[in-house]
C-alpha cells in the first residue's frame, strides 16, 4: 500500500502534468494558479508539492479549470467512463438482433425508442418484456 509521501509525489505528477497540458508555465507556476483561482500563495505551492485543496468545491473549481481527472487526483485511479458511442452501439445491436429473431420490422420511431430504453439503465433491466410484449403482434 502506498504510504502518505508516496501518494501525495502521485499527487504533485498529475497536477503538474495537467498544468503542462493547459500550458501553465514553470516559471511562476504559483503565481498564476493564484491569478485562475484567487487562492493564497501558499494553497498553490501546496497543490503544486501534492497536496489536495481541502475545500470539496476548490478541488472541482481546480479540475474544471485545469482539465484534472478528479477521481484521478483524489484516489489516485482514474474511473472509467463509458463510452457513449460504444453504448449505442450496443443498444441498436440488441434492437437490430430483436428485429431479426422475432421477424418484427420496427418502425424508425419505434426502433429509436426501444434504443432509448435500452440507453436508461433504469428501463434496461424491463426491456426484454418490452420485446416480448412487441413480438407477440
Amino acid at each position: 500500500m502506498e504510504n502518505k509521501h508516496d501518494k501525495k509525489a502521485a499527487r504533485a505528477v498529475i497536477f503538474n502534468d495537467a498544468l503542462d497540458k493547459a500550458g501553465v508555465p514553470t516559471w511562476g507556476r504559483g503565481a498564476s494558479i493564484v491569478s485562475s483561482t484567487g487562492c493564497s500563495p501558499a494553497s498553490a505551492q501546496a497543490w503544486i508539492r501534492g497536496s489536495l485543496p481541502s475545500d470539496g468545491e476548490r478541488i472541482v473549481e481546480v479540475c474544471d479549470l485545469y482539465g484534472i481527472d478528479i477521481y484521478l487526483w483524489v484516489t489516485l485511479e482514474s474511473r472509467e467512463v463509458a463510452n457513449p458511442v460504444n453504448v449505442m452501439l450496443e443498444a441498436i445491436v440488441y434492437v437490430k438482433d430483436f428485429e431479426e429473431k422475432s421477424n418484427f420490422t420496427l418502425t424508425p420511431a419505434q426502433f429509436a425508442h426501444m434504443c432509448g430504453a435500452y440507453l436508461d439503465e433504469n428501463k434496461r433491466a424491463q426491456i426484454h418484456e418490452i420485446m416480448e410484449i412487441l413480438a407477440k403482434k
